[in-house]
């Protein structure tokens, strides 16, 4: 079985469809579609739902997919190894948001490598775009996009944003209006996700409050002097119970991993990258 046959079977079954699969792994769709009808051949196994949107993975499917992401890391890792004598990460992280298993997959790879050497940058997601297209860095985590032309994309999960702050049970229109509304820079990707609901709601606000520390941000919320935007997958994490859930669609967020088209992805980047996506 082929490395590249895998590739193309786990592209197709996380975008469940052949068209962006091809698009992301720079091929033609036929050929993405001869990928899957050979592995579907050797295991002499439909291992899709086709339907009329796209194609779903069944339970055979989900089992060798499993399988295959297993054997691709461990390539990679192998091919770290053999020709990498010095590995290193460029990597860009939104502020105060690490993707999902972020701190074990660094774990794994530093066992791995001893020899590893790793870069990071924190900012708002126009500003790990504009290192990534610089060459600063190579691989950026974020949240949201501009659809730069010169990167490339990968979708790896969503996010929903949810309002904190002490007195959140008022109508929403009303805290827009009223309330100080923090924000970590003017840059932040959610300072326009606030935007966008200030003009849903005909609200006109300017004096917006920037705080970049985290842990001042929400002591502020706590405290009531202020409301802001968060991931609701962090509410747990930073202690948060009482929060507002926001029906826009607005809200709903994605996330992405991103790096110049002309950028050839390393061994020990595939394996940073295939354990976050494996963990969303």
């Amino acid at each position: 079985m082929d490395i590249e046959n895998m590739r193309a079977f786990i592209t197709v079954a996380e975008h469940q469809s052949i068209s962006h699969a091809a698009k992301e792994l720079h091929q033609l769709q036929s050929n993405m579609t001869a990928k899957i009808k050979k592995i579907e051949s050797e295991f002499n196994k439909e291992l899709f739902y086709r339907k009329p949107r796209g194609m779903e993975l069944n339970e055979e499917g989900k089992k060798l997919y499993a399988q295959f992401k297993k054997i691709v890391l461990l390539w990679e890792e192998t091919r770290s190894m053999m020709n990498e004598d010095s590995p290193v990460l460029r990597l860009g992280l939104m502020v105060s948001k690490n993707p999902p298993n972020f701190d074990d997959a660094m774990k794994a790879l530093y066992e791995t490598y001893e020899n590893l050497m790793v870069t990071i940058k924190t900012g708002s997601t126009p500003k790990i775009e504009e290192e990534l297209v610089n060459g600063t860095i190579d691989i950026g985590f974020l949240v949201g996009k501009t659809d730069m032309n010169s990167l490339h994309y990968k979708k790896y999960g969503t996010e929903k944003l949810v309002l904190v702050g002490k007195n959140i049970d008022k109508p929403l229109e009303e805290i827009l209006k009223h309330d100080n509304l923090i924000i970590s820079s003017e840059n932040c990707y959610y300072k326009k996700i606030l935007d966008v609901l200030l003009e849903d709601h005909k609200a006109i606000r300017s004096d917006f409050v920037e705080i970049a520390a985290l842990e001042s941000m929400m002591n502020m919320c706590q405290l009531g002097m202020g409301v802001t935007l968060i991931p609701e997958s962090d509410t747990a994490r930073l202690g948060i119970r009482h929060y507002k859930v926001i029906d826009h669609s607005c809200c709903e967020i994605e996330k992405f991993i991103s790096y110049r088209k002309n950028h050839k992805i390393t061994g020990v980047e595939q394996q940073l990258m295939n354990r976050i996506v494996t963990a969303n």
